[in-house]
This record gives C-alpha cells, structure tokens and sequence, in this order.
C-alpha cells in the first residue's frame, strides 16, 4: 500500500513525487512512456512571470512565478539562468508603447528583491545593435528586460532523481490500464507484467492525458472533461550569436519568442485549440506557416523553409472553460474525487515555471502539513550544490554531478571521447543516463537525456555506434537489435517533428535536404 502513486512524470508529477517522497511519505511516481515524454519536453524553455498573463489581470500567477524563478536561478543555476530579453516596439506591433512599459515596470516590482537587473528602455538604432537582424522597418523603441531559460527536460529530470533519492519509487514505461475492485491495474512494458496497487491517493499528473486516467479508474462525473488541450508549436533555426532573445507582440496580440540556445535558437510559440485524441504529435503545416511569418514580421532577412532545422509541439492541459487558449488562467488547481481505492487528485493547468509552489500547496493540503516546511523552499535540485564551474559546458547540463562523469571516466578512460561528431556529448553522458538516470530504452537515452536544440544526430554510423555504448550500459534487456532501435528512435523523432519535412520540400531540393539528418 502507497500513500501516494503519481501518475505522470513530467514536471508537475515530478514536482509532486520529490515533495511528498521529501515529507516521509511512500511515494511511487508512474509514467507510461519515458520522463518528460510529453508536453514537459516540448516548452518555449523558459522560466518567467509570463509577462503577457498581466494583460488577463493574472497578477497573482505572475507573483508567484517571479519569485519561483528567483528560487530556481539559486538552486539550479546549472539549469535555470539569466536571460536578457529585448521587446521591440514597432508601428504594426499591435500593442501600446506606453501600456507594455507599465507592465515592465508592474513586472519588475513584482518580482521585488530578484537578483536580475531591472528594464531599460532602448532607441531604435540601440534595439538593432543590441539584436543583430531586427526588423527595422517600422521600428520605434524597445524595452530590454529579464527572465531566464532553462532545459525544460532536464529540470524536469531533476526532479524526478531529486525525488528518487528522497525514496520514491519511479517506475516508466508502465501504464495504468484501469481498476481491479480497489487496486491499480498497471503494465511494465519492460517486464510484460501486469502489476497491482494500492494506494490512499492517487495524483492525476498526466496533463493532456488526464481525462483519459479519470475515465480508466472509473471516474468521469457524467462525462465532463477537466480539460481542453492548446498545441504550441516551436521551430528551431540555427544558432546566433550572443544571448540575447526576443519577446515581440504581433499584430494579432500573440507573443512571439525567438531564444538563443548553444545548438539553435528556439522560435514559438503558437496557441490553437486541438482536442489530441491520442499522445502528442508534431506540428502541422499550418503551424510553420503561421510561425514564419511571425518571424518575418520580426526579422530581417526573414527566416526561409529551408532555415528550419528541427520542430516540435506541445499540449497545454489548460481548465475546460470557454474563451481564447492564450487568455486562460495558467494557474494550476487540483480537483478530488472518489474512484474505488481512494481518492483521485487531478492535477489541472500549471506552468512549468511554479511546479514546485503547486506540489508543496497540493501536498501540503491533502496531508495536512506546514506548507512553509517543505525542504524543497531551500534544498538545491540535484547538480544545484557545489561549485559553479561555468567554464566547463559539462557543468551547464550536469551542474555538480559532473563529478558523477569524472569517476565514469576515470574507470573507463574510452568514456572521455565524443559520443558523436555532430553533437557536444560524450560517452560518459550515455553510460551515466542509463546507469543513474532511469533511461531504458535507446531513445530514451538520445532523445530525452542526451538533450540537444536540433534532436539527436541520424547518421547511420553515430547511431550505430551510440548503439554498441548502450548495449554495454543498459539496465534493463530492451533494444538488443540496432536496427530496430534506430528505426524506433527515428520514429519517434518523425513524430515529434511533425510535418517539418514534408512542409521544407520544396526548399531543400537545392541541397539541404540530402543524406541522413544530423
């Protein structure tokens, strides 16, 4: 018996399982595919106040993600970092000069006592110095401000060993299949077993997902969803220089962001309704469509076809509420209800930025304990201790675990080298995310924890090789057959990308679409 089985592993989940394992309970955290497989994985990256939820009136929401931020750039400085972020006035912008600097500046007292320097306003010609390839045709001023981005994978991944190390029990690749009188029915994938649970509370963390556990553990309130679903697609392009991003309004009201990244600069987001009747898919034409012209309204030259390098989407589980997605409250609340082994508390919105203010207020409630307690207002997330060694690229993805890498290489000295040409990991990163990070299968480890801009490199002999590493550091037997791990890590990234190809065809005949994509 379970005090608490969390079902889903992205941030909110992971959030969950770390405070409740960190309160002394008996926390099992369940996913049916990978951590962060889904929407956690597939952010605009970025850790903020959200300042365009100030137009809603959602002030409170802000507060708490300015100073959840300011907690995060303190206990995961390796994940979470400053971001100097320009916003550009122009002619067509849609969105009133003198009504974006009051909200700068309500954004910067908001987040009173934060450690970032506060806004300044810039001319023209500073705003296109400061951004090379800003649009200057119609350009009136800027504001520059900050926020900070993140690896929206590998904090959610932070969490998730930060909970395990606290004695929560992680299990992915098993899925809740429904109810068994008052137990868990659920499958290990890994070890094609069919398991049975019990446990006093079951936390609904599956967001786009969640009405589907609702409706298999019994619980559907007469068929009314907790949810609507909001795909917001990216598109990567390559790298620039520097790092400072662009946070522009449009002359539709929507935000855009394109966020320099070591690898490709981060473009998005987009904001359209999709009921996703499955798991997540990729973006749609339309998406690409939509998300280039906004970078032509911003840039120049403007991005072409052929510039996109790499693609994904997300969902939103935001609250089943009438009005436009981007106007919805993105503040998180969760709603309990009986199913026959106990209650089910399903977890509805939420920003990546406030997981865990949201999980010390749900635990804190449901146990009846000092929400001010929680070990997690001060507990650095793991890699967050220790040395700030910012010169090594190692410590931005590992922080203080680098160490952990260091006595894999200093056992096996053949860990040292590039695990790929194409990409900056090396092959101590592959060992030490199947050996200590809970990756099971190939894709696992290329896709979600060897985390790149562009995805992982396709060439047919990086994969190969990557697969002979694996097959020597696995823990489970998954994956023995290269080919079919390769056409299975490929799958998944054809979905994750969506229609990015098909959509670039006519571009790149002229020669970037040949051979195997890097």
């Amino acid at each position: 018996m379970f005090d608490v089985v969390v079902v889903g592993a992205g941030i909110q989940g992971a959030a969950l399982a770390r405070e409740a394992a960190l309160r002394g309970l008996d926390v099992l955290l369940l996913d049916a595919r990978d951590v962060a497989a889904g929407t956690s994985s597939r952010s605009s990256r970025l850790v903020h106040g959200g300042l365009r939820y100030l137009q809603h009136g959602h002030v409170a929401l802000v507060r708490e993600a300015l100073q959840e931020r300011e907690r995060l750039l303190r206990l995961a400085p390796h994940l979470v970092r400053p971001l100097p972020m320009l916003l550009p006035f122009f002619r067509d912008s849609g969105v009133g000069r003198l009504r974006m600097r009051f909200g700068t500046w309500l954004y910067s007292q908001l987040a009173r006592g934060s450690t970032l320097p506060r806004p300044r306003g810039l001319s023209a010609d500073a705003a296109a110095r400061a951004f090379p390839g800003l649009r200057r045709d119609g350009l009136r001023s800027a504001l520059e401000f900050f926020d900070a981005r993140t690896d929206d994978l590998r904090l959610t991944l932070a969490n998730v060993l930060a909970a395990a190390a606290a004695g929560c029990a992680v299990l992915t690749h098993a899925e809740v299949l429904g109810v068994a009188g008052d137990e868990l029915r659920v499958r290990d994938r890994v070890g094609d077993v069919e398991l049975r649970l019990r446990a006093r509370h079951v936390l609904n963390a599956a967001g786009p997902r969640l009405d589907d556990l609702r409706r298999r553990l019994g619980v559907d309130a007469g068929g009314d969803d907790l949810v609507r679903h909001s795909r917001g697609s990216h598109v990567v392009l390559a790298p620039r220089p520097g790092e400072l991003a662009l946070a522009a309004f449009l002359p539709d009201r929507r935000i855009q962001f394109v966020i320099p990244h070591a690898g490709g600069t981060l473009c998005g987001t987009t904001e359209v309704d999709d009921p996703l009747p499955g798991d997540e898919t990729g973006p749609p034409a339309v998406d690409f469509d939509y998300l280039l012209g906004a970078l032509a309204h911003l840039l120049d030259p403007a991005p072409t076809r052929a510039d996109a390098r790499f693609a994904y989407a997300g969902w939103r589980a935001l609250p089943h509420r009438q009005g436009p997605a981007g106007a919805l409250n993105r503040e998180a609340f969760v709603v309990d209800e009986r199913w026959a082994g106990g209650t089910l508390h399903s977890v509805v919105g939420g920003k990546l930025t406030t997981h865990r203010a949201l999980a010390e207020r749900t635990v804190a409630r449901l146990f009846a304990v000092d929400a001010a307690a929680s070990a997690t207002r001060h507990q650095p997330l793991p890699g967050g201790a220790g040395p700030r060694e910012v010169d090594d690229p190692l410590w931005w993805r590992h922080g203080s675990r680098v160490t952990l890498l260091r006595q894999l290489v200093a056992d096996d000295p053949t860990l040292a080298t590039p695990l790929c040409p194409h990409r900056p990991f090396v092959a101590a990163e592959l060992a030490l995310a199947l050996e200590q990070e809970g990756a099971v299968t190939f894709a696992d480890a290329l896709l979600r924890r060897l985390v790149h801009p562009l995805g992982p490199c396709l060439q047919g002999a990086c994969l190969r090789a990557a697969h002979q590493r694996f097959l020597r550091h696995r823990r489970w037997p998954v994956d023995d057959a290269v080919d079919r791990a390769i056409a299975a890590l490929r799958a998944e990234v054809a979905v994750l990308t969506g229609e990015l190809d098909a959509w670039r065809d006519n571009a790149v005949a002229a020669g970037h679409g040949g051979g195997e994509r890097t």
